[in-house]
C-alpha cells in the first residue's frame, strides 16, 4: 500500500476530530504553527490543507484569530412538505420554537388578495421562529382560513406545529411553492438574530384541502444557515 502524503495525513487528522465530534461547530482547531510542529510539515503544506477544507465547508477562517469548525448547513427538499420538527430531529438536531404572534387578522390588502375580500376575523395569523440546537433557522409567517381549520387559534405551539395540526384538520390536497431571495426587514432581523445584510431565502407556500385554500405561509430562512436541494431521476 502506497504511503499517504503528508497533506493527506493532516487532512484526515482534522476531519477525524470534526466527524467524531471531538471538535464541535465553532471549536477552534490547532493553529498552523501547531500543525506544522505536530506533523513536521511546511507552512505551505498546512496552509493548503486548511484552505481546501475551508473551500469544502468543513472549517472557516477568521483573519488574525485562526480556523474554526464550521456549522454544516441544514438542507431541505424543496418539493417535499415535511414537519420541520421531524426534519430537524431526523438529522440529529434538537428542535425548539418561539411563538411570536397568534391572532385573528383584520382585513388587509394581503388577506384580500390571497383569500378574497370581507374575510376580517375569519383568517388567523401566526408567526413562529423554529430553531435547531438553539439557532433560528426559519421564521414561519402563516395565514390560515378558520372555516377549514376552526381551532387554529387554540393550537399549543409548544407541543405541536402548524404543519402537524393542519395535516389533521385539513388533509393536504395540493400545494404551490415560490422561492425567492430577499433581504430581511427589521422585525425579521430581530426574530432570526441576523444582520440587515444577511441574504435570506423566502419560500411562499399555498396549500389546499377539499378544493379550498387553507393556508398561505411565508417561510424565511437565513441563507448562511439553510439550503434547499433535491434529486430528480427521470423515468426509464
Amino acid at each position: 500500500m502506497p504511503k499517504k502524503s503528508l497533506s493527506s495525513r493532516i487532512r484526515e487528522h482534522i476531519l477525524h476530530h470534526i466527524e467524531s465530534g471531538d471538535w464541535p461547530p465553532e471549536h477552534q482547531i490547532p493553529a498552523e504553527s501547531e500543525l506544522m510542529n505536530s506533523f513536521e510539515a511546511s507552512r505551505m503544506t498546512v496552509h493548503r490543507v486548511l484552505k481546501e477544507l475551508a473551500a469544502e465547508g468543513y472549517i472557516y477562517r477568521r483573519r488574525g484569530l485562526g480556523s474554526f469548525v464550521a456549522r454544516r448547513t441544514p438542507r431541505s427538499e424543496l418539493l417535499v412538505i415535511t414537519d420541520i420538527s421531524e426534519e430537524i430531529s431526523s438529522r440529529g438536531g434538537q428542535y425548539s420554537c418561539d411563538l411570536k404572534y397568534l391572532s385573528a387578522e383584520p382585513d388587509s390588502p394581503l388577506v384580500s388578495q390571497i383569500f378574497g375580500e370581507g374575510r376580517a376575523g375569519s383568517i388567523a395569523r401566526s408567526k413562529v421562529v423554529h430553531m435547531e440546537n438553539g439557532l433560528p433557522i426559519q421564521l414561519e409567517d402563516r395565514h390560515v382560513d378558520l372555516r377549514t381549520a376552526p381551532r387554529y387559534l387554540e393550537v399549543d405551539f409548544s407541543i405541536t406545529t402548524a404543519h402537524r395540526y393542519l395535516m389533521k384538520a385539513a388533509p393536504l390536497q395540493k400545494a404551490e411553492h415560490e422561492l425567492t431571495a430577499v433581504l430581511p426587514n427589521r422585525e425579521q432581523q430581530v426574530f432570526l438574530d441576523i444582520g440587515p445584510d444577511e441574504p435570506c431565502l423566502l419560500l411562499r407556500r399555498r396549500t389546499w384541502s377539499r378544493d379550498r385554500l387553507v393556508s398561505y405561509a411565508e417561510l424565511l430562512y437565513p441563507g448562511s444557515r439553510f439550503s434547499f436541494g433535491g434529486v430528480f431521476e427521470p423515468k426509464k
